[in-house]
């Protein structure tokens, strides 16, 4: 059997406040333990500290009908090839782009360029190499984080997904590996005694796909908005998938990621700069657990997918709530 991988854990935390224990704003995720206290992921959302006048309020998830760009048609081809060699090439390019298009000294740029090209690296403080790039140029590493980098490790993840549950079609769908397991799943009201997640379905394109249309008022270097985004992103092989199991394991579940790719330029011009620069950071270190996730991913898939057989209670990679089930954790239990 292969070693274990483990996934980076940043440590970059803002300035801290005397007073923050008195507020309600979310701490830095802590690092997460598996068991013998090896260190693995965790399934809550990756967070940056935000100070108290500029927290986002605390609410619980609230049912609401799915709004229209979850209904929109996808774009076939899909413009994201899914690989992070897609991602790196992007980086290079856009990379090259400003620097030889900025009028203004950029000393902060190679910084950030040379950071994203390498492997993920935990002490990567990236407030403070964003905070050294002018507004502008923070403003195009976002959306080349939202636009870009995340669509496309998203897009492999999927598809790494989707051959996994193709071998191992009993899999659970908690697997803490998934895209959609970074960040806390959107919740409705169940006639059940728990709450289910909202969840949409993965169907194949329509016949007439949509256009490649995009919006937004960035530059000619900044990626524009495509709104189908997410409905692109899931859409499901133009055959359909295999079986209904694995069609089922490939719903997409809503989180805040997607509102991470749905950030367009207007909302971002009305932030302030230290909330952009957080913010930034944030979408940043989303990045980097997926990609990591990725390589993890691809490493089982050599061997076998063998880290994941035996039965969910006894795996690490499946998230503790399906470890609860009353008769025991029968493989793939959902």
């Amino acid at each position: 059997m292969a070693p274990r991988r483990t996934l980076p854990q940043s440590t970059t935390t803002a300035t801290n406040n005397r007073n923050r224990t008195q507020s309600n704003t979310p701490n830095t995720t802590p690092c997460p333990t598996r068991r013998n206290g090896i260190t693995t992921r965790s399934v809550r959302a990756i967070s940056i500290e935000i100070a108290p006048e500029e927290a986002p309020r605390q609410t619980k998830n609230k049912a609401s009908p799915l709004p229209p760009h979850y209904l929109l048609p996808p774009t076939t081809p899909s413009p994201f090839p899914g690989t992070l060699d897609a991602s790196l090439d992007a980086i290079l390019a856009w990379g090259k782009e400003t620097a030889t298009t900025t009028h203004i000294p950029t000393p902060g740029l190679q910084p950030i360029t040379d950071t994203l090209l390498q492997p993920v690296r935990k002490e990567t403080n990236w407030p403070k190499l964003l905070s050294a790039l002018p507004r502008v140029l923070v403003e195009d590493v976002l959306f080349l984080t939202t636009r870009t980098l995340l669509p496309n490790q998203i897009a492999e993840n999927r598809g790494a997904l989707t051959r996994l549950y193709d071998k191992k079609k009993q899999l659970a769908i908690r697997l803490v590996l998934r895209y959609d397991m970074v960040l806390g799943w959107k919740m409705k009201p169940s006639s059940h005694q728990r709450e289910q997640a909202i969840t949409v379905a993965s169907v194949p394109p329509p016949a007439d796909p949509a256009a490649p249309g995009n919006e937004g008022n960035g530059g000619s270097k900044r990626e524009k908005l495509l709104p189908n985004v997410i409905t692109t992103l899931i859409a499901a092989p133009a055959g359909g998938y295999t079986t209904g199991v694995v069609r089922e394991r490939m719903k997409h579940h809503v989180t805040d990621l997607d509102v991470c790719l749905l950030l367009d330029d207007d909302e971002v011009a009305a932030w302030s700069d230290w909330r952009l620069v957080y913010k930034t950071a944030e979408v940043m270190l989303l990045w980097q657990w997926l990609r990591a996730n990725n390589e993890i991913l691809e490493d089982m898939e050599v061997h076998g997918w063998e880290e994941l057989d035996g039965r969910a209670d006894d795996c690490e990679w499946i998230a503790e709530e399906m470890k609860t089930k009353k008769n025991g954790g029968a493989v793939g239990g959902k």
